[in-house]
């Protein structure tokens, strides 16, 4: 895996600084660690991404309110196949389902199930005692200035993506 004194290290000694790949790469670290959290304390069948969904999914049906792929795709960022795929997993595995709307029988609105209503509270508190953990040393300050950088880069990455499309 990584050398203990530090992740960066290699770039740091030759004075390289991709920071791409060093924001890939603590990604990965994260979404392994809080998989691996909610695996031992909720669910083996669960994943981080699996979890954020299934929480999306019952904090927007409990008043009432509707889940649709759609949704999903937009609050994750993330294309129409891969949600679709991930939807795909969580229903066979148990935890969602999709149900007809009665005004468009192509429209399907998700509903977590009662074995995915079981698991929300136990993955609510997980994904918080992660969140604890992982910003563990870091000061607000430090950790709203993260937040500005990384905003920054999601700008500068959505303009190369414009002006390369």
């Amino acid at each position: 895996m990584f050398r203990k004194e530090g992740i960066f290290t290699e770039e740091k000694e030759c004075n390289i600084r991709h920071v791409g790949r060093m924001i890939n790469w603590t990604s990965h670290q994260i979404s392994r660690a809080l998989d691996a959290c909610i695996a031992a304390e909720v669910s083996p069948e669960l994943t981080g991404m699996r979890g954020l969904v299934l929480g999306y999914v019952v904090r927007n049906t409990q008043n009432d309110g509707a889940v649709y792929q759609r949704d999903l795709e937009n609050w994750l960022h993330i294309r129409r196949s891969s949600v679709t795929n991930l939807l795909q997993g969580m229903e066979q595995a148990g935890f969602v389902k999709r149900c007809p709307v009665a005004r468009d029988a192509r429209l399907k609105s998700l509903t977590a199930t009662e074995k995915g209503m079981a698991c929300f509270e136990h993955i609510e508190r997980c994904i918080n005692d992660f969140e604890q953990q992982l910003s563990a040393g870091v000061t607000e300050q430090e950790l709203q200035a993260f937040q500005n950088t990384l905003e920054k880069f999601m700008h500068n990455a959505q303009a190369v993506m414009e002006k390369n499309n």
